[in-house]
């Protein structure tokens, strides 16, 4: 579960089995309203021809309608379970009552027609609901929501398919967001995609660098520290926590809950050097600082008692993002955040070989140069980075990979053309 959160439509469905017993119980009706997918048929008006005086079809469905509808997959309506009065599923068959009733459409979503329809996906039949009438009306709080009333139409959906010129997806967690519930199902395929990529980084992530000892994101690396004498392998970067922190890198992994704080004591300057650090760059995504920015660190001993690190007996080491020093860098080398390599492609807006070491970088070169899309030739190389891989490097390439697919993400979901990723360079 991750930004194109489904959790609303996967724990419907793992109840779905339930809910078809409950239909055929009356006292159903008297539960709260609850929301049920559906796909729904929404009459498309620049596509659709009616009659012009008399503003009606001239046939309903089938290749002589000219009704034309977008499906919304898992579309939610409110309050259809009263559709249990008169629906008989499984081995009572369908009854010769009317079967009727009224629904509320949340607001933000859609605007519904007379005309339209909808079937009940967590009925195994596809019984076919035609929409009589739709109606405004206004929640308590002054919110409008439309309400319809429907009939059942037929008990099946055929026909009505070849009607269909545009086909949508519902994400129930956008619902009165600033991004749309309705996307385009391309779109939310190309969404689902980057969503899943990123899940599964922040599971690799937390899997690689959560050291429980510490209760904070480490990594291992040897290295020669001038002022102990000495190699340490434990590292802890306070500016790459603070990137996680602000950006909700590690949230909606679908995984525990984990609170992520940071674990030293952070000095005065410290809003200062992060904002002249690469991570404040990738922030902003402004190209033109990556040269000047600070994308490489040295470390020191973290040797306060008052820390959760002061409690173990192996040392740890902290990134502090100071100025250059040549000669402290001569017994102990700066660790680079990011390769110089990879920031000249960036500069250069020149891609690598997918099949490189560094084809993972792509991401970041498309990012800084506002490219378009993220395709799935650059998600690849990131299914190449394995659960042993827990080394320098992807301990801040992963986090900057997950910011970058949750960007594209929010662009692709976004309601307004203006945050659109379309961007002139």
């Amino acid at each position: 579960m991750g930004l194109l959160n489904t959790s609303h439509l996967n724990m419907t469905q793992s109840v779905i089995d339930l809910q078809a017993d409950l239909l055929k119980n009356p006292f159903y009706l008297f539960n709260d309203k609850k929301g049920l997918p559906v796909d729904y048929y929404n009459i498309n008006k620049n596509r659709t021809t009616l009659d012009d005086t008399l503003k009606i079809p001239y046939a309903i469905q089938g290749q002589e309608s000219p009704i034309r509808y977008n499906l919304i997959h898992d579309f939610y309506l409110y309050g259809i379970d009263r559709v249990a009065l008169s629906l008989e599923n499984g081995e009572f068959g369908v009854g010769s009552s009317d079967i009727s009733g009224d629904a509320v459409i949340l607001p933000g979503t859609i605007t519904p027609y007379p005309g339209d329809h909808f079937v009940i996906n967590m009925v195994k039949q596809h019984y076919l609901f035609q929409v009589n009438s739709a109606t405004m009306d206004t929640f308590d709080n002054g919110s409008n929501y439309w309400k319809i009333e429907y009939t059942l139409y037929r008990n099946n959906d055929k026909d009505i398919e070849q009607n269909v010129v545009d086909e949508f997806n519902f994400v129930s967690g956008n619902v009165g967001t600033e991004y749309s519930p309705i996307l385009a199902s391309r779109k939310f395929d190309v969404c689902k995609n980057l969503d899943d990529a990123a899940v599964n980084m922040k599971k690799l992530f937390k899997g690689l660098y959560f050291n429980n000892k510490v209760q904070t994101y480490t990594f291992v690396y040897l290295y020669h520290v001038a002022q102990a004498s000495m190699n340490s392998d434990f590292f802890y970067d306070p500016y790459m926590i603070e990137f996680c922190i602000r950006n909700k890198i590690l949230d909606n992994s679908g995984e525990k809950y984990e609170f992520l704080d940071h674990k030293t004591t952070l000095r005065p300057e410290f809003n200062i050097k992060y904002a002249r650090s690469i991570w404040k760059v990738i922030e902003t995504r402004e190209k033109d600082e990556l040269s000047a920015c600070k994308h490489s660190s040295a470390a020191s001993y973290i040797g306060d008692p008052g820390t959760i690190f002061g409690t173990r007996y192996e040392d740890y080491f902290e990134l502090t993002y100071n100025a250059p020093d040549a000669v402290a860098e001569m017994f102990a080398p700066a660790i680079d955040i990011i390769d110089p390599q990879v920031i000249g492609h960036i500069l250069e807006d020149q891609l690598f070989d997918y099949d490189s070491r560094y084809g993972k970088y792509n991401l970041l070169v498309k990012y800084f140069n506002y490219h378009d899309e993220i395709t799935t030739q650059d998600i690849i190389p990131l299914e190449r980075i394995i659960e042993s891989e827990n080394n320098m490097e992807n301990y801040f390439f992963i986090p900057m990979a997950i910011f970058v697919l949750e960007f594209y993400i929010k662009n692709l979901m976004a309601r307004s053309p203006e945050t659109s990723i379309a961007k002139t360079k």
